[in-house]
């Protein structure tokens, strides 16, 4: 099943970061639209409308079934952005998503991850960049002199 899409507002790997906190934040924006994430063969979507987490699917599951184990993947993610009355529509016309709503799912935001670290996740991500080590965070430091910087 896929719920239709309308512009795509980002795409990344959630390998970094917990996919619940990053519904969190689009809850807390009123976001509508779709997120689409893919990893093992495995393929999910939740439709969010003004903030609220309408309905879900994951292969065979849906609605809070579906929504839990899809915060649990990670892999690819594709987030787009879709008009309110299209979504309404959606919502209406799949019936058998519908019969399970997500009235009961509420994101919870996990460590203290701010927006903006998400978004430099998400660049460093789509860049390639993994996060350094403390030992090549420690060399770095080293290298430029500023070796009195590291606890010993």
């Amino acid at each position: 099943m896929n719920f239709p899409v309308g512009e795509k507002k980002e795409s990344f790997n959630s390998e970094d970061f917990d996919i619940g906190t990053y519904i969190y934040f689009l809850i807390e924006d009123k976001f509508t639209g779709v997120v689409r994430i893919e990893a093992d063969k495995k393929r999910g979507e939740i439709l969010i409308i003004d903030g609220t987490p309408s309905c879900a699917f994951l292969d065979e599951k849906a609605g809070n079934r579906a929504i839990e184990d899809i915060i649990k993947i990670k892999g690819d993610i594709d987030v787009y952005f879709l008009e309110r009355e299209r979504a309404e529509y959606a919502l209406h016309w799949y019936r058998d998503v519908r019969e399970n709503p997500l009235v009961s799912w509420k994101p919870t935001r996990k460590r203290d991850l701010r927006k903006e670290e998400l978004e430099r996740i998400k660049i460093m991500n789509s860049l390639g960049i993994k996060k350094p080590s403390e030992d090549e965070i420690r060399k770095i430091l080293e290298n430029e002199g500023m070796e009195f910087l590291v606890k010993n």
